[in-house]
């Protein structure tokens, strides 16, 4: 029980720091938009493109690497990794990140997600307009991804797994709620998956650092095609394509960590 309560004390001060700080940002954002009597859709506009909710979600970043690094309620170690294979471990980790994003991209056209949620598209869309350009970028390809799996490997299921909770059940939990975190439907599926290979990384090594990589090239790929092709969208062929060849690059992957 006195693990529970700080694994709970600990997951609610990354929330409070990670998103509140954001929050706050928002909301400053939001009311500079009232002051220029601004429309609703030309408010939401507005507070997509502000600098004021990208500096808060970098500063919200920071804070809480910062807290919770400095506070050594999580530590950023090798741990079962070798020394002299860490470089093979951070690219059969970038493989794996590789991997499912164009297996997941491949799969999300096939069944015509953009189709299905075409209200959560559009909404995702307006919000990449913050994340374009170099602070965008270090903001969700750095930043977010350090500061996820702190709070959700190595706070949550770390946690869980010091409450004997059992390997599955914590990876699939952490999994979960991180998928959540997310609050979209159309990301629901495919993040869950993502969760359950980091935490399983985790679990595997011991270690934030191969989770941590899958998650940063996953992210930081995500915004370099953004800025590359922002309005490509790959078509049938293109989707069997990339499944086809990433779905071998994203099993090598997990191979190489399975020995």
């Amino acid at each position: 029980m006195k693990q529970f309560w700080i694994t709970f004390k600990q997951f609610m001060l990354y929330l409070l720091l990670s998103q509140g700080i954001m929050i706050v940002g928002g909301v400053v954002a939001f009311i500079s938009g009232g002051m220029k009597g601004l429309e609703k859709d030309a408010m939401m506009d507005y507070l997509y493109s502000s600098k004021i909710l990208l500096w808060s979600m970098i500063l919200g970043y920071i804070v809480t690497i910062v807290v919770f690094l400095g506070m050594r309620y999580v530590k950023i170690k090798t741990g079962r990794i070798e020394r002299d294979r860490l470089w093979q471990t951070i690219g059969a980790a970038a493989l794996i990140a590789l991997g499912w994003m164009f297996v997941e991209v491949g799969i999300l056209q096939l069944i015509d997600a953009d189709k299905l949620f075409a209200d959560e598209i559009e909404e995702l869309e307006k919000f990449s307009k913050i994340l374009s350009g170099p602070l965008g970028a270090i903001a969700v390809g750095i930043l977010a991804p350090i500061s996820e799996e702190i709070g959700f490997r190595g706070v949550l299921m770390g946690g869980l797994l010091r409450m004997r909770c059992g390997a599955w059940p914590a990876i699939v939990i952490s999994a979960i709620v991180f998928a959540f975190f997310h609050g979209t439907h159309i990301q629901l599926l495919g993040t869950t998956v993502f969760g359950i290979i980091a935490g399983w990384l985790y679990w595997r090594t011991r270690s934030l650092i191969p989770s941590m990589i899958i998650h940063m090239v996953n992210n930081s790929a995500a915004c370099i095609l953004e800025a590359l092709a922002p309005d490509y969208e790959p078509g049938k062929m293109a989707s069997v394509a990339f499944i086809v060849v990433f779905l071998p690059i994203l099993i090598y992957g997990l191979k190489w960590f399975h020995k």
